[in-house]
């Protein structure tokens, strides 16, 4: 679906194609495109069939890919779904000519029609062209990998805070939920690092080289994010083996009390069985008051053991 097409001059929206002006370029932004809208493009500005390839049917890693024509480059988007405390991953492909910004986005987590409309208050930035969008993007996309590392952050703590404060185990089910988001995350994001290393190195096809030192830029926040999401991977899984250990205690202290309330039954069950066996002379078989006496013995060496076992903590 084509989300807006649109001429900039000097940085300026005009109403006309702007060709044949050298200060002219074209931003066209496509959402879910289909397969006819994205090949009625690629006839017009030339693109190559792999990046058309790339850019319809998506989950590819973030990455720069340089043709005659054009330069693509992949990026992914990842959101916050506060409601489900899901990350939501998305993909964002650009095809970058002198003239000519394409943009083909699949997923919700990074909408483009605000920074089209920042970009479009601020000419004096948009007239360095599609090298302009491209760091916005790339620099909004970051920010909001921060934001989301922040909110896996609260999780993790949330998670940090149940299994080190009361010492009882936590469901395991909610920490490798987040382990697993945790996981997700860097997968989209650690990627995105050799891109804008190529960025930062001023090499890249129809990218100006003088925009090197604001992709650097962006690169070091990515590193920061990274340092973070590995900061927090190590945090849940330090969680998990604490959680795995109090598990393991709480397991042993339960052995421990079953095997205490075996031992107190253990001794009436003896003797009780000892007074079942078929035999006709057994000591004060016949004495009437042998069954009071028994039974008050099982219960004093039952409650001892009671106590016992209580003493020692395995009750």
């Amino acid at each position: 679906m084509l989300v807006d097409e649109a001429t900039y001059v000097d940085g300026r929206r005009i109403s006309s194609d702007g060709h044949g002006d050298a200060s002219a370029f074209h931003w066209i932004g496509l959402h879910e495109s289909t397969v006819r809208e994205l090949l009625k493009y690629q006839e017009r500005f030339h693109f190559n069939d792999l990046a058309v390839e790339d850019a319809l049917f998506g989950k590819q890693r973030p990455k720069i890919d340089t043709y005659k024509e054009h330069t693509l480059v992949v990026l992914k988007t990842v959101s916050y779904d506060v409601d489900t405390k899901r990350i939501i991953v998305g993909d964002l492909t650009l095809f970058i000519e002198s003239q000519v910004l394409l943009t083909v986005r699949h997923g919700d987590a990074l909408p483009l029609q605000s920074i089209r409309a920042d970009l479009e208050t601020h000419p004096e930035r948009l007239k360095d062209g599609p090298t302009a969008v491209l760091h916005e993007i790339i620099d909004r996309l970051v920010d909001q990998y921060v934001d989301v590392a922040n909110r896996l952050a609260e999780d993790v703590e949330v998670i940090e805070d149940d299994v080190f404060d009361d010492e009882v185990p936590s469901p395991a089910a909610r920490m490798y939920f987040v382990k697993r988001e945790l996981i997700e995350f860097r997968r989209a994001v650690v990627p995105l690092v050799g891109p804008l290393t190529q960025l930062a190195d001023g090499k890249v096809p129809f990218i100006s080289p003088t925009s090197a030192i604001l992709f650097s830029d962006v690169r070091d926040h990515l590193l920061k994010v990274i340092d973070e999401a590995d900061a927090l991977n190590e945090l849940m899984d330090a969680a998990l083996h604490a959680n795995l250990a109090l598990i393991q205690v709480q397991q042993n202290e339960d052995m421990r009390k079953i095997s205490a309330y075996v031992g107190i039954g253990a001794v009436p069950t003896m003797i009780a069985g000892i007074y079942g066996m078929n035999f006709k002379h057994i000591p004060e078989l016949e004495w009437r008051y042998g069954y009071f006496v028994v039974v008050a013995s099982l219960a004093a060496v039952s409650l001892w053991l009671f106590r016992l076992f209580r003493r020692n903590k395995w009750l």
